[in-house]
């Protein structure tokens, strides 16, 4: 009967033979994690410490293939460098490839980056984290901690670890930082709204940013401010009141401000139909903007978001709107459509979720919606 196969990761009896110099040397049969039996030795000053050495070193070989990129022992830099160039790779926005880049640069790889995978224990992912919320607050410690998730994910996916620390880590908490947190408001009701558009329009500001009708298409859309900046004439129909939201606007470092061709998620590329007041808004925009875009910078090109949200907190600045983030806006119309009774799949073809369901949302085809969302949205047209 043959001997029976030693399982994947085990090793065989340890041999000792003593060499002509004195030394003694320590071999056995190791099977590696591709199946392979392959010899491993080791030498020592004695019997007991060649052993010693050969066990230390079988430890160690856990999970090192010959020709994986990655083991126990790899640098958490080298899994980063392999995780950065599939990222690269993705089709995750501009944006958000950058945001994840300047997180690893910048927090974790003085922090972690030296360290080698079986080293980035619970206890050492959790100190790194809670340093860069203390020194860099909650918003840096919880993109680095996805970025950290993702490298030891892709460690797992080698093999190189059976399980992700970063999985284990507890809630990062407030930050020690002393810094008063700005405010922020991201929940505003219907009345407010009405209200606060009657203030931009009554304030110098919000006119010298073209605030007051970027307001109004924002809550006859629920559209992102993105994809709003990004909107060109061609893409706008007064007569049908549809708008096709195709693309979103971002800066990139060394090329400036663009319009990146598709929106944050596939589902967000979309035509929908407006309210009437709201096409009523693009028609009087149309002879007063001769740039191509619908919401243009003050010299007629593209418009940065970050700058529109500036002029955006220094309108409100001091009102009982101070702190209004344009996605309370967004997260109105939900409201307002859910009201209505629209179900939850025409109400996000509206929004440009990617949702409902994964057979909604690979397998069928996105008309023009928001026949139903225009008709809730009328009421919310401005007085004459």
């Amino acid at each position: 009967m043959p001997r029976p196969r030693l399982p994947v990761g085990t090793h065989g009896e340890i041999r000792c033979y003593r060499l002509p110099n004195g030394k003694h040397r320590a071999i056995t049969n190791y099977r590696d994690y591709d199946g392979v039996l392959r010899p491993v030795e080791r030498v020592g000053t004695s019997e007991t410490n060649a052993k010693n050495n050969l066990r230390a070193a079988l430890r160690d070989r856990a999970r090192a293939v010959a020709g994986e990129e990655v083991t126990d022992r790899t640098k958490i830099s080298a899994v980063a460098a392999m995780w950065l160039r599939e990222l690269d790779e993705s089709s995750k926005a501009l944006r958000t490839k950058r945001t994840y880049r300047e997180s690893w640069e910048r927090d974790l790889v003085e922090a972690v980056g030296e360290l080698t995978v079986r080293e980035l224990t619970v206890a050492t992912a959790e100190r790194v984290l809670r340093a860069i919320r203390d020194r860099a607050g909650v918003g840096s410690a919880k993109h680095a901690k996805v970025v950290l998730t993702a490298i030891m994910g892709m460690a797992v996916r080698y093999d190189a670890v059976d399980s992700n620390p970063l999985r284990e880590v507890g809630a990062l908490g407030a930050s020690r930082k002393s810094r008063k947190a700005p405010k922020k408001l991201t929940e505003i009701t219907w009345d407010e709204y009405l209200r606060l558009r009657g203030f931009l329009a009554a304030s110098v500001v919000g006119e010298r940013f073209d605030l007051v009708d970027l307001v109004d298409v924002l809550a006859a859309t629920g559209a992102r401010i993105g994809e709003l900046l990004a909107l060109d004439w061609t893409r706008v129909d007064t007569t049908a009141r549809t708008l096709k939201l195709e693309g979103t606007v971002i800066r990139e470092a060394g090329v400036g401000l663009f319009v990146q061709r598709h929106t944050k998620l596939s589902a967000g590329m979309r035509t929908i139909k407006v309210p009437g007041w709201a096409a009523e808004v693009f028609a009087k925009r149309r002879p007063q903007t001769p740039a191509e875009w619908v919401f243009p910078s003050s010299t007629g090109s593209l418009r940065d978001p970050d700058n529109t949200r500036k002029g955006l907190r220094r309108a409100l600045s001091g009102s009982e709107w101070e702190g209004l983030h344009p996605h309370a806006v967004r997260h109105l119309v939900a409201t307002r459509l859910d009201e209505a009774g629209l179900s939850a799949r025409e109400i996000a073809d509206y929004l440009g979720h990617a949702q409902v369901s994964m057979t909604q949302d690979v397998y069928m085809n996105r008309r023009t919606v928001g026949l139903a969302a225009a008709e809730a949205l009328e009421g919310l047209g401005p007085a004459k």
